[in-house]
């Protein structure tokens, strides 16, 4: 479905991504994580051109992104679906009217249409009662799954997930997580920058791990999770499971 070839992307001479090369393939879940600055983020935004690359190929179905007519990459772009760290909710719409606002604006869909997908994800994402509420209706985690059955009504063929917890209170992270995992077992195709590594591990068909603008290691679950190759990986994973047995034992009762 999605082949990245030299992908480079610099900030003035701030150089941010240094030459990936990725495939990703229908159906299949691709993980990314890595420390914050890695570059992470900004390749989920070059993939659908928010962010403009420096140099590179993004072919998507064939098609490269970066060299056809405007034509075919809008069209091609309207495939991808994106969820970000922040909500970006429309504060003066409704739930449903956030959700149906693009297919009605771009695809031209019936508002009967889109209102009908819109019933429908709104009850995968288990918000069916909040249709008519307003975002600061909402709590977080009940506002990144309308971010989610806000993507989802353009009916993409790949979703990119730019760290959808990062900006949730930890009692919410769960209920976005557990939106996610649904659409791992419908098959959706799916790329998901996270910190979450548990998540990672459950739910991912291939891990990358980033550094420093590079691919630096990518395996199964398993072979990154278990028994990573490289020593940049096993730092950064080592730091994470201290940092998860420190928090364990700040919460073990006192005796």
């Amino acid at each position: 479905m999605l082949k990245i070839r030299g992908l480079k992307k610099n900030f003035g001479k701030n150089e941010v991504l240094k030459g990936i090369d990725l495939d990703v393939t229908a159906g299949e879940v691709v993980v990314i994580i890595g420390p914050s600055g890695s570059g992470k983020s900004t390749l989920l935004r070059c993939l659908n051109l928010l962010e403009t690359p420096s140099e590179g190929q993004i072919l998507y179905h064939g098609v490269d992104l970066l060299s056809c007519p405007p034509k075919e990459s809008n069209a091609a772009l309207r495939k991808m679906g994106m969820v970000f760290q922040q909500f970006n909710l429309f504060p003066h719409l409704t739930a449903m009217d956030n959700i149906t606002l693009a297919p009605i604006c771009v695809q031209n869909v019936t508002r009967k249409e889109a209102r009908r997908r819109a019933l429908d994800l709104l009850n995968t994402v288990g918000l069916s009662d909040k249709e008519h509420a307003y975002p600061v209706q909402l709590s977080g985690g009940q506002q990144q799954r309308i971010a989610i059955a806000r993507a989802l009504c353009m009916q993409p063929e790949l979703m990119l997930f730019d760290e959808p917890t990062s900006a949730l209170d930890p009692e919410m992270v769960g209920e976005v997580l557990d939106v996610i995992k649904k659409l791992v077992s419908d098959g959706m195709t799916m790329m998901v920058v996270t910190h979450e590594m548990g998540f990672a591990r459950d739910v991912s068909d291939r891990v990358i791990f980033m550094d420093d603008g590079y691919i630096v290691e990518e395996g199964s679950p398993a072979s990154i999770f278990t028994n990573p190759q490289n020593k940049r990986t096993q730092t950064f994973l080592g730091k994470i499971d201290r940092k998860s047995t420190r928090l364990n034992s700040s919460h073990q009762p006192l005796s």
